[in-house]
């Protein structure tokens, strides 16, 4: 079986996709992992949670990192691609980057041939180096909030932002910031239940069936660890999207709240009742999403000891 083993633990450790910001047992400080799959296959440092976390808040910094959206306005979308491709090691963007820099060698190409023969090469060459330059500008766009993702979670970056005002004194506040996710839960939960006479119907059962998706899921992401998706994504829920949505509606008068119709027709507790089943079906398909993830790290693995140990391997 010596020889079997030996081969068995390397293979696992190539087969088995690494688990993003994996804590190892009794640490709280160090993390591992991946982020969007392409970050530190090579061994490279991961920020911790908190900090990937701290980063992806702070609007300072969100925009100090987003410099590189001046290169596609200028003109070369490629060049944007090609360095995020290549810092983020991710092949599809160096792949946009070779397409849009074909796209405006080939627009530069055909104005030059019309230059000395037809006009309408130079209106082509001139609607494919137009249409080059403003779909690599809109994939820039949609591609900035990946980049950032995963720019939050190299470390060695200070975080651009002001430093804050010292906190007030009183209980420390969890270290492990899915604790801190579900204090806060509980807290939106507390939140609604007391303020229940002046919610709509509705609204206080639609919390908490927010909160019957969202604590299991947060416990068992808190046992195996999360990475950077999960966990800014279970942040927005929790501390941004249901507690703004309550306490937006309970900043005006109960009267105006339950009488006064919009643009849209609807009164401020039919949209709050409307805002609080999106975030149930968000919470759900959340929930589907890391658990489907899980699951498929579990049939890797499954495929792996098929394919390792059939008796046509094991026969010596």
């Amino acid at each position: 079986m010596s020889s079997v083993a030996g081969p068995t633990a390397r293979s696992r450790s190539d087969v088995r996709p690494s688990r993003a910001l994996r804590r190892p047992p009794g640490a709280t400080g160090a993390v591992e992992g991946a982020v969007e799959g392409a970050v530190v296959r090579r061994g490279a440092a991961q920020a911790p949670p908190e900090l990937v976390s701290r980063r992806l808040r702070s609007r300072t910094w969100r925009a100090a990192n987003s410099w590189w959206l001046a290169i596609p306005a200028v003109g070369l979308p490629w060049l944007s691609f090609l360095y995020m491709g290549l810092r983020a090691r991710r092949v599809r963007w160096v792949l946009a980057a070779i397409a849009y820099l074909l796209a405006f060698v080939g627009a530069g190409t055909t104005i030059g041939l019309g230059l000395v023969g037809s006009e309408l090469l130079i209106v082509l060459g001139a609607l494919v180096g137009t249409g080059a330059w403003g779909l690599g500008l809109m994939h820039s766009v949609m591609a900035n909030s990946t980049w950032l993702r995963i720019k939050a979670a190299f470390t060695g970056e200070p975080v651009v932002e002001a430093v804050p005002a010292p906190a007030p004194v009183g209980p420390a506040a969890p270290a492990d910031p899915v604790a801190a996710l579900q204090e806060r839960l509980r807290d939106v939960v507390r939140t609604a239940n007391r303020a229940g006479g002046r919610l709509p119907d509705g609204a206080v059962p639609a919390v908490r069936e927010i909160e019957d998706v969202l604590r299991p899921l947060l416990a068992h992401v808190a046992k195996r660890g999360a990475d950077v998706e999960e966990l800014h994504n279970l942040e927005a829920i929790v501390t941004e999207y249901l507690p703004g949505a309550l306490e937006h509606y309970l900043d005006l008068p109960e009267d105006y709240a339950l009488t006064n119709r919009g643009p849209n027709g609807a009164t401020p507790a039919e949209e709050l009742v409307n805002q609080l089943g999106l975030l149930v079906e968000g919470s759900r398909d959340l929930q589907r999403a890391v658990y489907d993830q899980d699951a498929r790290k579990l049939s890797v693995q499954g495929r792996f000891l098929d394919a390792k140990f059939r008796r046509s391997d094991l026969d010596l």
